[in-house]
């Protein structure tokens, strides 16, 4: 499982290959619908293996048609939402450094 904070940091990571420098998304660079798809898959990845319970993101994106149209940039779009959906709630709460105990 991915701890928090590392999980927050994928996102944010995801979230800026997405973005151009205006922080708008990459249209012109993920124009091929493959090429989102991989980007869908990296994002679940994530949601995943991520120590929290982000089920309900898949939920949603199930049924959001955006995410389910041939239009690539309809998809995009709505990746970048979820995406920045998922990092608002991380935002929200304080993320300390992981608990190590040694026995």
């Amino acid at each position: 499982m991915i701890p928090a904070q590392i999980t927050k940091t994928l996102l944010q990571s995801l979230l800026k290959n997405l973005l151009t420098g205006h922080n708008q998304p990459d249209y012109a660079r993920f124009r091929a619908p493959d090429l989102v798809a991989e980007l869908y898959g990296d994002f679940f990845c994530v949601l995943h293996h991520s120590e929290d319970d982000l089920s309900f993101v898949n939920e949603l994106i199930e049924k959001d048609p955006d995410c389910h149209t041939i239009n690539p940039v309809v998809q995009l779009q709505a990746l970048v939402d979820y995406v920045e959906i998922t990092l608002a709630i991380y935002s929200e709460v304080e993320l300390g450094s992981p608990q190590v105990s040694v026995h």
